[in-house]
């Protein structure tokens, strides 16, 4: 019997940031691999769903429905989408037979293991401690939003009643695996699953280009991204340029930054177009001659972070400078396929990105272990690990 598995998310479709390209993604490889793939989304777009994939560099597969939801998003004064998300997808889960669920909806997989046998067994997938997460949250993105003593007791309790009462346990770190058995326990059917990237059939390494230097930053732009010492660093590496791509102009992350870039006098230096296609990523990492994933620490970063621009990184063959942090030496190890710096320190991430420009054996040598690694991050690679759980269930 083939196996089938239900993937329900709370997302539009298409969504561009990195959770929607993650959760496509995984659907897509899964599918390739065999597996009836089912990705239940909202109905927020009407194109048709091939084009929708495509944007995600996508093929139609077989294996892969994507189910579009109807949601209810207004009604009066009152915004309803995430009662009416969550009442759909049970009804629809409730009408299927023979099929796994699997998904990283932390309120939804309470839900599904709270109403018991009805219903099919459920793999939840952990991108982050999510109490943890929530009383960190006014910190990390630079809100100031003081945590609620009750809501983070609530959220805790609901994660360890999905560690008790799931029938599988995905976690994309090993450090995420720990702090829920540090907090509820050991369980059997846990595998840790790093997120992961594009990574083509057929492969050549090409070195890092020559010539101006070009330092590339992909991603949000969230304080605990560290994107803000990255630019400060920039100041003490004057011969080199630097792109970020990410941030949106309706979020006050992207309006920092440029704040901070014009405050410093970097502005003929850097370049900030916000978020971006994803085949202009890929042209950014083939021009690049250093990768900087700067991460800040906290209890959040240092152990549960999984970046997919990290693993993209690493496919295209580029010099990588990133934060030395467990999660980050889960995948990196410093000398071997990255240079790795403390938290924080930009006159440290100067450094280090000014002897990869400087030692053009180094940066490529690192370059190339990148490019070689890579293949064990691909979205393959995750959907092979993640159907070996699911077999068992």
């Amino acid at each position: 019997m083939s196996l089938s598995v239900l993937m329900p998310a709370d997302i539009r479709f298409p969504l561009e940031r990195a959770n929607g390209v993650q959760i496509v993604k995984t659907a897509a490889a899964l599918a390739r691999s065999g597996v009836q793939t089912t990705l239940m989304v909202r109905q927020s777009d009407p194109r048709p769903t091939e084009e929708l994939l495509g944007l995600y560099g996508v093929a139609p597969d077989a294996n892969l429905e994507i189910r579009r939801l109807p949601v209810l998003h207004r009604t009066g004064s009152f915004t309803l989408p995430r009662a009416a998300f969550l009442a759909r997808t049970a009804a629809a889960i409730a009408a299927a037979r023979g099929a796994l669920v699997f998904t990283r909806d932390l309120q939804l997989a309470d839900l599904l293991t709270g109403l018991g046998p009805m219903f099919a067994p459920l793999v939840y997938e952990a991108h982050a401690v999510e109490s943890l997460l929530y009383e960190e949250r006014g910190a990390i993105y630079g809100t100031g939003e003081k945590p609620n003593p009750r809501k983070a007791r609530r959220l805790q309790k609901r994660e360890a009643r999905v560690w008790r009462r799931a029938a599988g346990f995905v976690a994309t770190t090993s450090g995420i695996r720990a702090s829920f058995e540090e907090a509820f326990g050991a369980r059997p059917h846990v595998a840790v699953v790093p997120n992961g990237c594009d990574v083509a059939e057929v492969r050549r390494f090409v070195p890092p280009p020559g010539g101006a230097p070009r330092i590339l930053y992909a991603g949000q732009l969230y304080p605990w991204k560290g994107v803000d010492v990255l630019v400060e660093a920039l100041a003490d590496v004057p011969e080199a340029r630097l792109v970020i791509l990410g941030g949106i102009d309706q979020e006050g992350d992207l309006h920092r930054i440029r704040a901070l870039v014009a405050s410093l006098g970097l502005n003929e230096r850097v370049e900030l177009p916000g978020t971006v296609p994803q085949a202009q990523v890929a042209a950014e990492l083939e021009q690049a001659s250093v990768v900087a994933v700067p991460f800040l620490k906290s209890a959040m970063t240092e152990r549960h972070t999984s970046p997919i621009k990290l693993f993209e990184a690493l496919a295209a063959g580029r010099p990588i400078v990133a934060t030395d942090l467990p999660a980050t030496r889960e995948v990196l190890q410093d000398g071997r396929d990255a240079l790795l710096v403390p938290p924080g320190d930009a006159r440290l991430l100067a450094a280090a990105i000014r002897r990869l420009l400087g030692d053009r054996a180094l940066a490529v040598r690192l370059a190339r272990c990148a490019f070689e690694t890579a293949p064990q991050y691909s979205w393959d690679a995750r959907a092979a690990k993640l159907r070996a759980l699911l077999e068992t269930l």
